[in-house]
């Protein structure tokens, strides 16, 4: 009998067999609330809004240009409704590396609130570079180039793009094999050089007189340039106004 006691008393002290017990036992645990009346926002909210925007302000056909978020990672709470993301003003401009946005969080065109956004920004664009060492005064034939992948420091760079526009371009600097070209890195040609033969043309009032003479510098179109005449003997100044043609004014 006392044994039957011990054993009773035993078991009510550990809870087991008291309806609290019991019901601590079988009570279900409570699920996490249901949020039914909110929306979220996201990181690839952010990554996809940043990146329209870059595309719309700076976005050139060559460019793929991405952005990823390292700030805010957790999820942004918002009412149910059309969600609506908007960018603010920045600095930095079109450079590409770490940037901080400030982007403004809409839902049925009602502002809510202003979310900081820090992330990479990067953009890889398809430029001209040549095949080989091109040397200065060089001028860039078709088959010197070929196009390649690179990474952009800006999405406002001067890369050149398009082979047409190297293409008959005179090189200024010498420029390396799989590099990027830059627009002042080239320069038109000259139309004239020193010692070429040209056609002197003289204008004014129905007038027009022609005469041989040599060109003794360089000259691109519209340049001014010295030239000799070759029947007279006398230098005169005139305008390149195409290849082996100089105008001078009456």
């Amino acid at each position: 009998m006392p044994s039957i006691l011990l054993l009773g008393l035993f078991l009510c002290g550990h809870g087991w067999g008291t309806a609290e017990g019991m019901a601590w036992a079988e009570d279900p645990v409570s699920p996490t609330p249901v949020r039914l009346n909110t929306q979220s926002v996201g990181v690839k909210d952010f990554e996809r809004v940043i990146v329209a925007e870059l595309t719309r302000r700076y976005g050139r056909p060559h460019h793929q240009v991405s952005f990823r978020v390292l700030f805010p990672k957790q999820l942004v709470e918002v009412p149910k409704g059309k969600l609506h993301l908007e960018i603010g003003v920045w600095s930095g401009g079109g450079r590409t590396g770490r940037r901080a946005f400030r982007v403004g969080v809409f839902v049925n065109q009602q502002f809510l609130q202003t979310v900081n956004v820090v992330g990479e920004v990067k953009a890889q664009v398809e430029v001209a570079t040549p095949i080989r060492w091109l040397k200065p005064k060089e001028v860039v034939i078709v088959e010197d180039l070929s196009s390649m992948m690179v990474d952009a420091p800006s999405l406002t760079h001067d890369f050149i793009l398009d082979l047409d526009e190297v293409v008959g371009k005179q090189v200024l600097r010498p420029l390396p094999p799989s590099q990027p070209i830059r627009k002042i890195m080239l320069d038109d040609p000259p139309m004239i050089h020193k010692g070429d033969r040209v056609m002197i043309e003289v204008r004014g009032e129905g007038l027009l007189v022609q005469t041989v003479g040599v060109a003794k510098s360089a000259g691109k179109m519209g340049e001014t340039i010295p030239v000799k005449n070759q029947t007279s003997g006398r230098e005169v100044l005139g305008t390149v106004m195409a290849s082996g043609l100089v105008e001078v004014g009456f």
